[in-house]
């Protein structure tokens, strides 16, 4: 598939979709010479500034950011864009970065979740998908395999 998205971001929080959505962004920006960035917002409670000493928190983004880049080199993508920032939501946060980085494309990977037989986005996938000012693109999960009984 050919992309004339110039800027992707890819919203990134260590799960193994979110891994599997930058792979997905590392050979779309590839084959179109796009920039790739990826995102980890760090949540902050209301109770806190935004300021706060989160050390865990920033740790925990760090780990997952050198984990993406890690990725990025094994999609033999150079060039990618990593950062942290830190906001109230994070559906908000990544429609704003999108708009301040003039991105074309959002892609954000969903989990697999079944319940009354439909799909769910969530909160910051629903939040992004409704507000930024971009296109936005989703890659979901696979449904866990089913296991077949043995003879």
């Amino acid at each position: 598939m050919r992309l004339d998205a110039k800027r992707i971001l890819v919203p990134v929080n260590g799960t193994p979709y979110s891994e599997q959505i930058l792979r997905w962004g590392c050979q779309m920006a590839r084959e179109s010479k796009a920039a790739l960035h990826a995102i980890y917002v760090i949540e902050v409670p209301l109770a806190l500034s935004l300021e706060a000493e989160i050390g865990e928190e920033i740790d925990r983004g760090e780990r997952i950011l050198s984990r993406m880049e890690a990725i990025s080199s094994q999609e033999k993508y150079k060039g990618l864009q990593a950062r942290s920032m830190r906001a109230r939501q994070a559906g908000p946060a990544i429609a704003v970065e999108a708009e301040n980085r003039d991105i074309n494309l959002v892609l954000i990977g969903v989990p697999y979740k079944r319940s009354f037989n439909s799909s769910m986005l969530g909160s910051t996938a629903s939040y992004v998908f409704n507000n930024a000012s971009c296109q936005v693109m989703f890659w979901r999960e696979s449904a866990p395999g089913l296991l077949l009984p043995r003879d």
